[in-house]
C-alpha cells in the first residue's frame, strides 16, 4: 500500500510578499536567476498587450550609406586676407584672440626669457666671437627698465594723471618698486622688436664706437642679436597666442563683436563661402555660420584629393539615450528618467515631439555611426537598408531637393540672399574644429554699455579694470583710489600765526546789505565716477540721419591743473589712446549695438587642450545682454541750496 504524502500549497516561511528575492541558501544563484512560477502568464500578458500580433515588418540586418566630405581650405580675418586653413590650433582660438596688455608680471617673465635665449646662443659661438654669459645684462636692464613715477612738480595734467593712475593700484605699484633696477622690463623691448625684429639693430655699436647706455652691443655680435630677437618675438607671440598684428584679429570694435570667413574647396574648382558675422557668445559651432556664398555648378570632375566619397557597408545599432524605456515591457526601468513627469502645453511642440518619440517610437530608431574629422562639411547622399526578408529600401532624406524651404532642414546653413528672395539652406552638416571644453579666468576687464534716456548718453561703465599684475580690479575702487591719489598731491593750506577778526560795519543799509547771504547758488552741472565713459550719439558721415556713438570725456577738475579730460583705464575703451593719454583717433560705436537691454563685454583668458594634447591659452571678449538702463544722475544747470 503506497503512502501519500500531504501537499502543502504554500510551505512555511515561503509565502511571495515581496519583489526581490529571499536568499536562504549559502549561495545566491537561485535568487539571482528571478526564476518565473507561471510562464503562461506572462505570455497571456504579452497577447493582451498585442506583443505577439504579427506585422508585415522585419529588423533591419543591414545597410549602406553613401557620404560626401569636403575640408575647409581657407580663413579670411577681420583685414580680408584670405589665409590657408589649418588646424594647428582651434578656430574660436583663432577667431578670438587678441593682443593682451602685457602686465608687469608677464613683463618680467619674457624679459628674463629674453637674456636666457642670449645666453643660450651666445653660449654656442665659438670662443673667438668672445662672448661671455651675461655680458649685456646691465646694459640691457639700464636701457629697458622698470621705472617708479614720481611727482616732481611742473607735470601737465594728462603726465601726472598717468603717473596717479600707476601709483593708485597700490599691488602694481608695490611690486614695480619691488623688480625697479632688478629686472629687464619685458613690455619696452616687445614695443620695439615686436613689429620688427630687426631693430635691434639700434643697439649695435659701429665697429670704432664705444658703448653708450642706447649702444652696447659689440658688432661681431650682430648675428647673434638677430637671432635671438627673432626667437623671442615668436616665443612671445606662441606664448601669449597672439595675432600677427593689431590688423589681423577679428574683432570689430564698431560692432563689438567678431566677424570672420571661411573657405571650403568643393574640388570642382568652385567655392563656398561660410561667412560668420556675428559672432559674440564664446562658443563657436554650426550655427555660428551662414553660406554667404554657395557652390556653383561645375562640369570640372571632381579631384579625389579634395572632395572624399566613402561608402559604409554596417549593421544599424539601435539609437538610444539616458532614461530610454526598454524594448520589452517587462523589464525593470534604471528610472534615470522620469517620462511620465513631462508636462507639455499645446504650443509646447518641441517637447511634444521629444515625449512622442521617447515613450511611442524610440526603439524604431537606428544609427549608423561616423566619424567626421573637424572642419568638413558633410553630406550623406543616400542609406540603403535591408530587413530580415532580404528586402532593400532606399531612405531619403527628410528634406528633398526642390520642396519648400520649410521642411525639416535639422543643423541646415542659411544661405543669405537677398531680401526678398525665397530663403534657402545647404543641407550639409558642417562640424568646425571648435574647442570642447575651456577653462575661462576670472575677467580681466567687464565694461557695461547702458543708455542714459535722462542724459541722453550712453555710458561704457567700466565695472573691472585690470589691476596691473595679470587679475582684475573693480572699477569703482580704482576710481575712488585714483581721487584719493590726486588728493595727496594737494598740500594743506597754511594756518596763520594770528587770526585777525573782521571789521564790524555801521549799522545801516549799506552794511546790512554787504553781509547778505543767498539762500540759492547755481551749478552749472555736477559729476560722475570716473569709471564711467560717456558715448555721444553723432551723425554718421555723409548722412544727416543715421547715427552712431563716440566715446567723450567727463572732465577732472582739481585744484592743481586745469580741467582735463577723463581717459578710460580699461583695454577696450582705450583703443585709439596713446600711453600720454592722448588721443590718436576716435572709437564709434554703431547705435544698433547698444539696446535698451544694454550690453555687457568681458574680457578672460581661456586655455583648452587640443586633440592633439597641445595647450592653448588666448585672450578674447565676450558679449552678454545687459539689466536694461540705467541713470548716472548726471545734470547741468542746477539751482541749490547755499550751504556755504
Amino acid at each position: 500500500m503506497s503512502t501519500i504524502k500531504p501537499y502543502y500549497p504554500c510551505e512555511p516561511f515561503r509565502a511571495y510578499n515581496r519583489i526581490e528575492g529571499r536568499p536562504r541558501e549559502e549561495e545566491l544563484d537561485d535568487s539571482l536567476a528571478a526564476k518565473i512560477n507561471d510562464p503562461l502568464w506572462m505570455l497571456a500578458r504579452q497577447y493582451q498587450f498585442g506583443e505577439l500580433k504579427g506585422e508585415d515588418a522585419g529588423s533591419a540586418i543591414f545597410a549602406k550609406a553613401a557620404i560626401n566630405m569636403v575640408r575647409m581650405t581657407s580663413f579670411t580675418g577681420g583685414d580680408g586676407t584670405k589665409s590657408p586653413y589649418s588646424e594647428d590650433i582651434p578656430l574660436e582660438a583663432r577667431v578670438e584672440r587678441l593682443t593682451p596688455e602685457i602686465d608687469l608680471k608677464m613683463a618680467v617673465r619674457i624679459g628674463k626669457k629674453f637674456l636666457q635665449l642670449f645666453d643660450e646662443e651666445g653660449g654656442k659661438l665659438p670662443a673667438s666671437k668672445g662672448y661671455v654669459s651675461g655680458m649685456y645684462q646691465d646694459n640691457f636692464k639700464e636701457k629697458f627698465p622698470f621705472e617708479v613715477p614720481q611727482f616732481e612738480g611742473g607735470e601737465t595734467a594728462e603726465d601726472a594723471a598717468v603717473k596717479a593712475r600707476i601709483l593708485s593700484l597700490q599691488q602694481a605699484a608695490s611690486f614695480l618698486r619691488a623688480v625697479s633696477g632688478r629686472a629687464l622690463n619685458g613690455k619696452s623691448l616687445w614695443d620695439l622688436l615686436w613689429s620688427d625684429p630687426t631693430k635691434i639693430n639700434n643697439l649695435i655699436l659701429a665697429p670704432s664706437q664705444s658703448p653708450t647706455s642706447d649702444k652696447f652691443i659689440l658688432s661681431k655680435h650682430k648675428s647673434l642679436a638677430l637671432l635671438v630677437a627673432k626667437n623671442w618675438v615668436d616665443f612671445v607671440k606662441n606664448e601669449l597666442n597672439i595675432p600677427e598684428s593689431v590688423e589681423k584679429d577679428s574683432w570689430l570694435k564698431e560692432r563689438l563683436e567678431y566677424s570672420f570667413r571661411t573657405g571650403i574647396d568643393e574640388g570642382n574648382g568652385t567655392e563656398t563661402e561660410l561667412n560668420a558675422e556675428e559672432y559674440f557668445h564664446g562658443h563657436l559651432d554650426w550655427f555660428s555660420f551662414d553660406v554667404a556664398k554657395e557652390k556653383e555648378e561645375s562640369n570640372q570632375p571632381f579631384d579625389n584629393s579634395i572632395r572624399k566619397r566613402e561608402v559604409l557597408t554596417v549593421i544599424p545599432s539601435e539609437a538610444s539615450f539616458a532614461g530610454m524605456p526598454n524594448s520589452r515591457w517587462w523589464e525593470m526601468e534604471d528610472g534615470s528618467i522620469d517620462l511620465g513627469n513631462l508636462k507639455a502645453s499645446d504650443t509646447d511642440i518641441a517637447k511634444i515631439l521629444v515625449t512622442q518619440y521617447a515613450l511611442q517610437y524610440s526603439n524604431d530608431w537606428l544609427a549608423i555611426p561616423y566619424d567626421i574629422p573637424t572642419g568638413s562639411m558633410v553630406e550623406v547622399e543616400g542609406i540603403l537598408v535591408r530587413d530580415t526578408f532580404g528586402q532593400n529600401f532606399y531612405v531619403e532624406a527628410a528634406h528633398k531637393d526642390g520642396e519648400s524651404w520649410n521642411e525639416w532642414n535639422m543643423y541646415a546653413l542659411t544661405v543669405e540672399k537677398g531680401e526678398f528672395e525665397s530663403p534657402d539652406f545647404d543641407k550639409r552638416v558642417l562640424l568646425p574644429a571648435a574647442a570642447v571644453k575651456t577653462l575661462e579666468s576670472d575677467p580681466i576687464e567687464e565694461v557695461k554699455f547702458i543708455r542714459d534716456e535722462m542724459a541722453n548718453l550712453v555710458w561704457g561703465i567700466e565695472a573691472r579694470v585690470p589691476n596691473g599684475i595679470g587679475e582684475g580690479l573693480d572699477g569703482y575702487e580704482a576710481a575712488k583710489s585714483l581721487q584719493d591719489e590726486f588728493s595727496r598731491l594737494i598740500q594743506p593750506k597754511e594756518i596763520p600765526s594770528e587770526i585777525s577778526l573782521p571789521v564790524a560795519l555801521d549799522n545801516n543799509s549799506e552794511g546790512k546789505a554787504s553781509t547778505y547771504k543767498a539762500q540759492l547758488r547755481y551749478q552749472l552741472g555736477n559729476s560722475v565716477s570716473e569709471n564711467w565713459i560717456p558715448f555721444i550719439p553723432v551723425h554718421q558721415q555723409g548722412s544727416n540721419r543715421e547715427i552712431h556713438f563716440q566715446r567723450a570725456s567727463m572732465p577732472r577738475i582739481n585744484e592743481l591743473f586745469a580741467p582735463h579730460a577723463i581717459r578710460p583705464r580699461t583695454p577696450l575703451l582705450r583703443d585709439g589712446i596713446d600711453e600720454d593719454d592722448g588721443q590718436v583717433y576716435p572709437l564709434y560705436i554703431n547705435e544698433e549695438e547698444i539696446p535698451r537691454a544694454g550690453v555687457k563685454l568681458t574680457s578672460t583668458y581661456q586655455r583648452t587642450r587640443w586633440y592633439n594634447g597641445k595647450i592653448v591659452i588666448w585672450y578674447g571678449r565676450r558679449k552678454r545682454t545687459g539689466r536694461g538702463e540705467g541713470s548716472s544722475g548726471l545734470r547741468f544747470d542746477l539751482v541749490l541750496e547755499n550751504k556755504d
